[in-house]
């Protein structure tokens, strides 16, 4: 037993201070874990470049376009009378959102008939339109009501009347059913640390067990690794303690220290992120075996790309086309992002994220067939040892 965690650790310590994986193993986690935080620390969109076009020009115009300036939303890049040059603006991406006060427009509010504020976006960035368009929605509605309760206080309505109607709360209230937590840096980032460790630890695996592969015949670590079954299984315990130690640092200490909601359950997060760490290190030895080499270990990293997008989580699964389902449950973060989110961010009990640490476990138990597979088929020969 002390053999093996003496292997175990020395494992550890030679990915750690090997100069090929130094950076991988040691600071690539946290790097950028404060990398992807720094675009989500507002929780909100703000300050997206819009070009403000007037062509009305009255008080009215002028005041609508100072309170959407006031809001925390939108950058005014450009504020113009001119349509036209304002549209070839946009056409040069100069500015991602472009907000239309048509002609007319105090003049059409006074007399009560319907006029249309139009707000035109980058498709690139639908986020970006969607938010602009939301708050000139909201500006253009205060505007509207407050011009409407002039016109019947001046028609001889008890202004008391008046101010309650125009105080009425919304006809609908918005529920999200998938950020519960609001913001997008409590939600994004958490699940971000899952897909980091991922890439991470697929492309350090792919380096060094591709190079102990090839290497198995001249270098002395190379054949002590590939020398029997307890000797790899000692390997395969260093590598989930690098994949468990970095998940928790980032979920727990990371997140902790960006002012982020953190293992508001702490042993479901720390059972899920055990069944993430075994499935993960499973599937990226598996895969390191199955090339036989590490001149490809930069391709691994391709498959955590779009992990964070297949986690259910960004866009529901009810909406993905049906062969991708599969190919999302393939990966080990699609349940793992779920599981750590729910039960770390929002604070779910175990049997709420069973199914989902289950669903890591059944991964771990297939990737760890293939891999003992893979080992006894190619590498477990007495005769290349």
């Amino acid at each position: 037993m002390l053999a093996f965690l003496q292997l175990a650790l020395q494992t550890v310590k030679r990915v750690i201070s090997n100069r090929h994986t130094f950076l991988i193993f040691s600071f690539a986690s946290f790097f950028y874990l404060v990398f992807y935080s720094i675009p989500y620390s507002n929780q909100a969109i703000t300050q997206i470049h819009t070009a403000i076009v007037d062509m009305d020009q009255s008080k009215m115009s002028r005041d609508l376009t100072d309170e959407l300036i006031s809001t925390p939303m939108i950058f005014p890049e450009s504020v113009t009378s001119d349509f036209s040059q304002a549209q070839a603006d946009f056409h040069l991406a100069k500015f991602d959102v472009m907000i239309v006060i048509p002609p007319d427009f105090e003049a059409d509010i006074r007399r009560g008939t319907p006029s249309a504020v139009s707000v035109f976006s980058n498709g690139a960035f639908p986020v970006k339109g969607r938010a602009v368009a939301a708050m000139t929605q909201l500006v253009v509605g205060q505007e509207n009501i407050k011009e409407a309760a002039k016109r019947l206080v001046a028609e001889g309505l008890n202004p008391l009347a008046v101010k309650k109607m125009s105080m009425k709360g919304p006809s609908f209230v918005s529920q999200d059913l998938y950020n519960n937590i609001s913001g997008y840096g409590v939600y994004l980032v958490p699940m971000v640390a899952v897909v980091i460790v991922q890439a991470v630890m697929f492309f350090g695996i792919g380096i060094c067990l591709g190079g102990w592969a090839e290497q198995r015949h001249e270098k002395s670590f190379a054949r002590r690794v590939f020398l029997n079954g307890k000797n790899f299984s000692a390997v395969f315990t260093g590598f989930f303690i690098i994949a468990f130690a970095w998940s928790l640092i980032l979920e727990g200490l990371g997140l902790w220290l960006l002012g982020m909601p953190t293992m508001l359950n702490f042993p479901a997060s720390i059972l899920g992120i055990a069944a993430f760490s075994l499935a993960i290190t499973a599937a990226a030895m598996a895969l390191a075996l199955a090339m036989g080499t590490n001149h490809y270990a930069a391709g691994m990293v391709l498959a955590s790309a779009p992990s964070l997008f297949l986690s259910g989580l960004v866009f529901p699964f009810e909406n993905f086309a049906t062969w991708v389902i599969p190919l999302a449950w393939i990966l080990p973060t699609t349940p793992a992002c779920r599981a750590v989110l729910f039960a770390s961010q929002e604070g779910a009990n175990l049997l709420e994220v069973l199914p989902l640490i289950t669903a890591n476990l059944v991964q771990f138990a297939i990737y760890g067939l293939l891999l003992i597979w893979l080992y006894r088929r190619r590498y477990c020969n007495s005769k290349h040892i």
